[in-house]
């Protein structure tokens, strides 16, 4: 495979598993170093453990997209251990709840708005901060299904 993302610095929330698991491991295949961010520590250091296993530069954070100041905290993570970072991907998610209404406890509700839409913009907002005073990066949003818990 060609080292089409030598030398560039990726930040992936949700990568832990699934869909996110896989782009972590194709940018490191690339050439990328790689940031790991999921929910729990302990997915994320086994993560961390697999693709530095496999030679990758790799870092990772457990983070709440919903909480801006733990976004945050992975961006400075990120810096802290690269210097900085050229790609973020917002690909954390839930699957919402499907049924009636009233089936639906409005805890489980707010859950997955704060995931899947507060989270998609607190990664934004604060990659986009750094792309911009840096003056490039590049910001993929992921739309799915989410992970079912």
């Amino acid at each position: 495979m060609p080292q089409s993302l030598e030398n560039k610095i990726a930040v992936i929330t949700g990568s832990t598993r699934g869909l996110g698991l896989a782009i972590a491991q194709a940018y490191a295949a690339a050439g990328a170093a790689v940031v790991v961010a999921s929910r729990r520590q302990e997915a994320v250091d086994e993560v961390v453990g697999q693709l530095a296993t496999a030679g990758a530069r790799v870092t990772g954070l457990a983070v709440d997209v919903a909480d801006l100041a733990s976004v945050e905290a992975l961006a400075a993570h990120a810096e802290r251990s690269f210097g900085r970072f050229d790609i973020w991907v917002n690909n954390a998610g839930v699957a919402g709840p499907y049924g009636p209404t009233l089936g639906i406890a409005p805890a489980t509700f707010h859950q997955v708005i704060q995931t899947n839409v507060t989270g998609v913009y607190n990664g934004s907002f604060t990659a986009m901060r750094r792309f911009v005073a840096q003056g490039s990066g590049k910001l993929i949003n992921v739309l799915g299904r989410g992970y079912k818990n």
